[in-house]
């Protein structure tokens, strides 16, 4: 063996690599963050990864460096050592070559699983490192008459049908195998009428709960005033009619009332209901007394009875929108509301509504604008009943592409129209204006509903605030825009008025005093947080706002206001507007706290004269918040007087105002007072609400009589006693 020092030197470890996996491929310097810039900074970014070596390859190194230190370097012996060492030499030269091999293997390994997790990632993010083979998405087909509307999606096997090319042209050839065209169509219109005879044989012979609604209707002149005061009102807002298409077909309903469609019936029923809201004369409330509920009933059943097929057409979305208006303004059903509105979005969904109509060469200029105004109004419901109910709305902006409606007055197309005109500037009004202006707001409002709304999702509070931020701004535009729309509003039937205004600052502003709730909340304890109940209460106030008598001495200004304040004490969730107990509770928690706040800042031993000063400057930076909350109690007192069984508002917003004037006694003072305010009211409602009962359902003098008999479905004096107010706020807890 030869004699030279023989040393083996240790394997140097390979260096672990810093710099991500994308940087290492593109030979870019990385930055090291998660996820590091050149990354985020890519178009489009690409998916950061920074790669480990595997702990199996790094344990077999470990060993191999270990044995390396630990070896004896073999040195120059003298002869008669040499075949030991030799021996010693042979025997880890060996066992180094069997470690170099494991480790080999590993790497291998590692690089195959590390090669399988880049490959799955790059699938599910969507990385473009690799040229990706795309297809445009199959275009829509919507199949469209007067029965019903369909929408065939990408996955229906109607799409493949169109391959089959040959038994597709026998529709469109005159002789085929010599058989005439009449010949197949006669075929088939026969098994076509023995198909129907069979359906209809095996429909359940249902009686109509709500037969003769012909009868329930007034004197036409009565019906007049009552489409006028829903045209001039909710219809510009969540716009559903064709309004020379309507009065048309008005005419002609009072011409021959008897042969007219139930679809056209059903919905004339819903638009006088809705205007029923907003008509007042002299003379009692209920001087019409109109049979809401029964028409609210016959809607239901057309909807959803043996006659449904019929309502999936564009006539049936513009009933289950009135319908979903009508139950809002007057607070029916009101928590099973959201759910209709997702039954409305679905069924639109199922005619191809959430697709623009450019996708539908065959549909007409007409039937396109209409789809649009239809859409947004769908949209609209949906996102504010999602906020009425505290449940997460059920579309994204991502879920459908169809446009707002064109900037057109209804007159400027009709169902003849080859194109519809161009559309008018946005500063100049037209039909469609408010609607419009209403949708620039919607995706940041959908935004919002979706942000509060998410299940395990922890809310942002910079997200909230940018949120807020962006939803104010279009609201100024809005209004910029209104102030132009009022002036142009002299010479036309149906222009826009205060109440439009006031409804649009409402919506705008309930979204952000939900949007800033949970921060309100957190403000109390941390003040972080303060922006967010300052701008929180700004939004009750500015609600609250809406709710004070016109000084405008115009008739106009002066029907605008009654109009407003009369679908506020009917209506349920946003429709209740100013009177809603979300502006309720807002302004209450303020006035609390501030009071609260102040009595922990006075000093212990403070003088008499500063202190008297301090309280009456807190007392008068009060009061606007105080008149505000005695101006909601005064509305409401009004409604429970008017027989509106709405107990809960009132009695708790009795309470906070009890509190308020008790702040600065002792605690079994403040219970005392808030015990006493609960009683007073109660006991006021239940006076309130018998009379009422006496005079319009004419019981027996004694309260077990006192059961509704109509009009006020599920609702009694004991019940209402024992509303959620009881167990949500607990009031038995004060009194007893």
């Amino acid at each position: 063996m030869n004699s030279e020092n023989i040393q083996l030197n240790p394997r140097k470890r390979r260096r672990p690599a810093l710099s991500c996996e994308q940087c290492r491929r593109r030979k870019v310097r990385c930055d090291r963050e998660m996820p590091c810039g050149p990354c985020t900074k890519s178009h489009p970014p690409l998916a950061c990864q920074f790669v480990h070596e595997g702990k199996a390859v790094l344990d077999a190194r470990s060993e191999v460096a270990a044995l390396e230190q630990h070896e004896p370097v073999i040195r120059p012996s003298s002869s008669h050592d040499a075949p030991a060492h030799a021996e010693n030499s042979t025997a880890n030269a060996a066992r180094l070559a069997e470690l170099e091999r494991s480790v080999s293997m590993l790497q291998n390994r590692v690089k195959e699983l590390e090669k399988d997790r880049s490959v799955g990632s790059e699938v599910t993010q969507g990385s473009t490192d690799r040229p990706q083979t795309l297809i445009p998405p199959l275009a829509p087909h919507l199949n469209s008459s007067k029965q019903e509307t369909k929408l065939f999606g990408p996955t229906h096997w109607a799409h493949v049908f169109q391959e089959f090319h040959h038994l597709r042209s026998i529709r469109g050839t005159a002789i085929h195998e010599g058989v005439p065209r009449n010949e197949i169509s006669k075929s088939l219109k026969k098994a076509r009428t023995l198909r129907w005879k069979i359906k209809n044989w095996q429909k359940p012979q249902l009686l109509d709960p709500t037969p003769n609604l012909l009868g329930d209707l007034p004197a036409r002149e009565v019906c007049d005033e009552l489409v006028q005061s829903y045209l001039r009102t909710m219809e510009l807002i969540y716009k559903v009619l064709h309004l020379p298409s309507f009065k048309q077909e008005y005419e002609g309903f009072w011409l021959d009332p008897q042969s007219t469609s139930m679809g056209f019936l059903i919905k004339l029923l819903l638009i006088m209901s809705i205007g029923a809201i907003f008509y007042f004369k002299p003379g009692p409330a209920n001087e019409l007394r109109l049979p809401i509920r029964r028409w609210l009933h016959a809607a239901q059943w057309w909807l959803t009875g043996p006659t449904s097929r019929e309502s999936a057409t564009i006539r049936g979305l513009q009933v289950h929108c009135l319908l979903l208006l009508c139950r809002q303004a007057y607070a029916i059903d009101k928590w099973g509301n959201w759910n209709s509105a997702g039954s409305l979005l679905r069924l639109a969904i199922s005619q191809g509504f959430h697709r623009d109509p450019k996708s539908f060469t065959r549909l007409s200029a007409f039937d396109a604008e209409m789809r649009r105004r239809i859409w947004a109004t769908i949209l609209e419901l949906n996102v504010q009943l999602s906020i009425d109910a505290a449940m997460p709305p059920l579309i994204s902006v991502e879920d459908y592409d169809t446009k707002p409606p064109s900037n057109l007055d209804d007159e400027d197309f009709d169902a003849t129209s080859e194109t519809l005109p161009s559309p008018k500037p946005k500063s100049q009004y037209t039909d469609s204006s408010i609607q419009i202006a209403l949708m620039q707001s919607f995706s940041t409002r959908l935004c919002i509903a979706r942000s509060i709304n998410e299940c395990n999702r922890e809310q942002s509070y910079e997200t909230t605030l940018a949120l807020g931020a962006e939803l104010t701004e279009t609201s100024k535009d809005i209004v910029i825009l209104f102030r132009g729309y009022l002036a142009q509003a002299a010479g036309r039937d149906n222009g826009p008025t205060l109440f439009h205004h006031r409804l649009l600052d409402t919506i705008i502003h309930r979204f952000l005093l939900n949007l800033y709730r949970s921060f309100t909340i957190k403000a109390l304890h941390d003040p972080r947080f303060y922006l967010s109940r300052k701008l929180s209460l700004n939004s009750a106030l500015a609600m609250t706002s809406h709710g004070e008598r016109s000084t405008n001495p115009d008739n106009k200004s002066q029907q605008s206001n009654q109009d407003f304040f009369r679908l506020c004490l009917s209506g349920a969730g946003l429709f209740k507007g100013y009177l809603s107990p979300d502006v309720i509770v807002v302004i209450g928690l303020e006035l609390i706290t501030q009071i609260e706040e102040e009595t922990s800042r006075q000093p212990t031993v403070p003088s008499a004269v500063t202190l008297d000063a301090v309280n009456k400057m807190a007392q008068a930076a009060r009061a606007p918040l105080l008149e505000a909350l005695e101006r909601i109690s005064d509305h409401l007192y009004q409604s429970i007087a008017a027989g509106i069984p709405s107990m809960k508002r009132y009695c708790l917003l009795r309470g906070i105002i009890a509190q308020v004037k008790a702040a600065h006694h002792d605690e079994q003072s403040i219970h005392a007072a808030i015990r006493q305010a609960f009683l007073d009211s109660m006991e006021t409602c239940r006076g309130f609400l018998q009379e009422y009962i006496s005079r319009e359902i004419n019981p027996s003098d004694t309260d077990e009589a006192l059961l509704p008999t109509g009009g006020m479905d599920g609702w009694t004096p004991d019940s209402a006693l024992a509303s959620d107010l009881i167990s949500d706020f607990m009031i038995l807890d004060l009194i007893h």
